[in-house]
């Protein structure tokens, strides 16, 4: 064999094992803005495993997965996200956090709690959240004071630099605001008016154009259905930036075939201490 035929027949073997490698194994992407994480930064390089690992090996990974929703279909944006649930798990979600299969996922400044603050110090609350640079979240007022959510953290931070010492009470602690089951594949789940917001999109991608949504409540064919099975696992996913990201909680559960895959490695960052890092 000529060795200019024999080095074009190595070239291309070369060519379509690294073209499968990032179809299948491993891909590199770089982190933008609407992919956010509290362990990456916007321009960071990293390389995400493609392997379809075991359902059960998935929690707990931060994944890179598109958007499922159908107004997004023709160009799905990329998100960033810790699978905190799969298939067959049961989350709570209350003031405190989220609980997955009963146990309280670890206190993180992600997960923040509702606090309720004398109503007679407003002014100087958003002033000194202002100074803080603690993110402004939606305030609420009742009779006795101001409802602010925020992670202990930065409850402490408020603490040490009000003009002057507040009570600031945790309030509703453990109450559980609303529980669901992740869909998996073949499951009947049970639906009401408010665990249907979670499954909206999902059942609308499974059951086509035959259904309506009315009055929190799910209509096939002009019929009402209390329950949905579905035909697919999906995961719960949940920014780590909670203030920026979207997650689960925007998109509803994620179907197992619009996770691109676990990040791995984080290739380049201008942060230093983040190169050629391992991501957990």
């Amino acid at each position: 064999m000529k060795p200019a035929l024999r080095y074009i027949i190595i070239l291309f073997i070369v060519v379509v094992a690294v073209m499968l490698i990032r179809i299948f194994l491993v891909g590199s992407y770089r982190i933008a803005g609407s992919m956010l994480s509290s362990s990456l930064n916007v321009g960071d390089y990293v390389l995400v495993n493609r392997l379809k690992l075991k359902i059960s090996h998935d929690r707990n990974r931060l994944m890179l997965y598109r958007s499922p929703l159908r107004q997004d279909a023709d160009h799905p944006p990329l998100f960033v996200g810790r699978c905190i649930g799969a298939p067959g798990d049961i989350i709570q979600a209350s003031d405190v956090g989220f609980r997955v299969n009963g146990s309280l996922l670890p206190n993180v400044h992600t997960m923040p709690s509702t606090f309720r603050i004398p109503k007679n110090i407003k002014e100087p609350l958003i002033q000194t959240l202002k100074t803080l640079q603690i993110p402004f979240r939606p305030m609420k007022e009742d009779s006795t004071g101001i409802i602010l959510r925020m992670s202990l953290c930065e409850k402490e931070l408020l603490n040490r630099n009000l003009s002057q010492v507040v009570a600031i009470e945790m309030i509703d602690e453990h109450s559980i605001k609303f529980e669901f089951i992740v869909p998996s594949k073949g499951k009947t789940i049970d639906l009401n008016e408010t665990v249907i917001t979670v499954y909206k999109e999902a059942i609308a991608q499974e059951a086509g154009n035959d259904i309506v949504f009315r009055d929190g409540k799910l209509f096939i064919q002009d019929e009402e259905n209390s329950s949905f099975t579905f035909q697919n696992n999906y995961f719960w996913i949940l920014s780590e930036n909670e203030t920026e990201g979207i997650d689960s909680r925007h998109l509803g559960v994620i179907p197992q075939n619009y996770i691109v895959g676990s990040i791995w490695y984080c290739l380049y960052s201008k942060v230093a201490a983040n190169r050629f890092k391992r991501i957990h």
